[in-house]
């Protein structure tokens, strides 16, 4: 049923959220403070790696049959938080086409602050209209059209916004503090990591391996399916996850700038965005981007970019 079998990993990863989650749903009346809150964090973080899951399974399908990549995305809705055909278009074919250009609405350059801890933070809320603004056209266009995309997102938001509704009836307090934040962490974190992987750095035609930020730490890719290698991913969006350590050390190490490979993503946030707070380029020199500010420009045509569930 498996392209891979290691993504047997991936599926116990998907359990272990619906597990602690519906586990503190379950007990949330009877916890002090002291034990809600590493339980809250513990569902954040799991929702988090779900959102990764995701990313990864919106390029490489994980089954072998359309039906099981389709029913795959309904249970990866109930973690990630959203339908996951609605990050289809705003990543696959915009920030994946038109990487850190105005066709690409995650791009970091938008975000101007001085204290670049305000641009990791807002970067989330300033890129979410545009996003969204582009993401609903592209759907309405394939709902018109009668593509599989828009069947696919029915099913998905038909599953996961009446549970939403009925979790939230039942209990609000239990509903945001188990389901609601710990997935609205998981949308801001996976839209936030654009800050930390682009930030800085040329565009794919101004550089073919400068583009992306590395993170290559053991327990960060072991955590997030090897999300951290995220040059090699751009170069080859329709590679497995299990092949981007050995293809970013055999492909991509070998030519970047040194400063791209992080080993720590702790360290990195922290001397970018605390002590001294400073934002670097790909080099690791100071980075300012252009103060001319330059509009969104809608990445779809309406003609031939397009998406089918299990496609490869």
């Amino acid at each position: 049923m498996l392209h891979y079998a290691c993504d047997v990993r991936v599926i116990v990863w998907e359990m272990m959220y619906f597990i602690v989650t519906g586990w503190t749903y379950s007990l949330w009346g009877d916890l002090t403070w002291l034990q809600a809150l590493p339980l809250v964090f513990t569902c954040a973080m799991l929702s988090f790696f779900g959102a990764t899951i995701t990313h990864n399974c919106i390029h490489v399908p994980m089954f072998t049959k359309e039906w099981m990549n389709s029913l795959w995305q309904v249970v990866l809705s109930l973690t990630y938080g959203w339908p996951v055909s609605a990050l289809i278009p705003g990543h696959n074919l915009s920030h994946h086409k038109f990487t850190n250009t105005q066709k690409d609405a995650m791009r970091p350059q938008k975000m101007q602050y001085q204290t670049n801890l305000w641009n990791y933070l807002i970067f989330p809320i300033a890129t979410v209209r545009a996003i969204a603004k582009y993401d609903a056209e592209y759907m309405d266009d394939q709902r018109k059209r009668g593509r599989p995309i828009w069947n696919q997102y029915l099913l998905e938001a038909l599953c996961f916004y009446p549970l939403q509704v009925l979790l939230l009836y039942l209990s609000p307090s239990k509903y945001f503090w188990t389901v609601f934040l710990p997935q609205l962490y998981a949308k801001w974190q996976i839209i936030a990591m654009n800050i930390l992987q682009h930030d800085g750095c040329p565009t794919p035609e101004e550089h073919k391996y400068n583009h992306s930020r590395n993170f290559t730490g053991w327990w960060i890719n072991f955590l997030t399916f090897n999300n951290g290698y995220h040059a090699i991913h751009h170069m080859h969006p329709g590679w497995h996850w299990s092949r981007l350590k050995e293809a970013h050390e055999r492909l991509v190490a070998p030519h970047n700038a040194p400063h791209l490979n992080q080993t720590s993503i702790f360290r990195y946030c922290w001397r970018s965005f605390i002590s001294p707070g400073q934002r670097v380029a790909f080099d690791g020199s100071s980075y300012q981007p252009p103060k001319e500010f330059l509009p969104d420009l809608p990445w779809y045509s309406g003609t031939s970019e397009t998406y089918s569930v299990g496609s490869q």
